[in-house]
């Protein structure tokens, strides 16, 4: 491997070192600090074209998602698909499902307002996907997690099997 390559290759990583602050912006236009303080995050990359694989990661973390300590943010990665007047209605679709899911752990795990420890952010600039070191469309799903002082503790990229990451994040937890 070449230097430049090598460089170029760590760039991503030396960006999220040090426990930098990334943001992004949640499906109300509210400020999400994607690794903020004070709680165990997941981040999970997730596009259009992810569906059923991202709704199988987000029920494998259901178990830990009544912690004070637990946050869970999924990025959609939509940088390029979807055209400025269009992006209300995709905003509207993503409200609509997280009234579901609410609704989902409610009934089946007694936990409510479930949405406040699990903001969306639908990135259509790329922005907050870039600052986690996602700069390609991808066709797993691809997950990180910070600990409680928003450093990165893990990285798992191309995950199909919900299993390994109740498994990660019970050693975790």
């Amino acid at each position: 491997m070449g230097l430049v390559a090598l460089l170029v290759g760590f760039a991503p990583l030396a960006a999220r070192a040090g426990g930098q602050a990334i943001q992004g912006q949640d499906v109300n236009g509210h400020p999400v600090s994607v690794n903020g303080a004070g709680h165990y995050t997941v981040v999970m990359y997730t596009n259009p074209d992810l569906e059923d694989e991202s709704r199988e990661m987000t029920l494998a973390l259901d178990p830990f998602r009544s912690r004070s300590d637990f946050a869970f943010i999924r990025v959609v990665d939509l940088r390029g698909d979807v055209p400025p007047e269009m992006r209300g209605l995709v905003r509207g679709q993503i409200r609509k499902e997280m009234v579901r899911e609410d609704k989902r752990l409610k009934e089946q795990r007694g936990i409510t307002d479930a949405s406040a420890n699990a903001p969306i952010i639908p990135d259509f600039s790329g922005s907050t996907l870039d600052a986690l070191g996602w700069d390609t469309v991808y066709s797993q799903v691809h997950l990180v997690v910070y600990d409680r002082h928003g450093h990165e503790i893990k990285r798992l990229a191309d995950v199909s099997d919900p299993k390994e990451l109740t498994k990660v994040m019970g050693d975790i937890l």
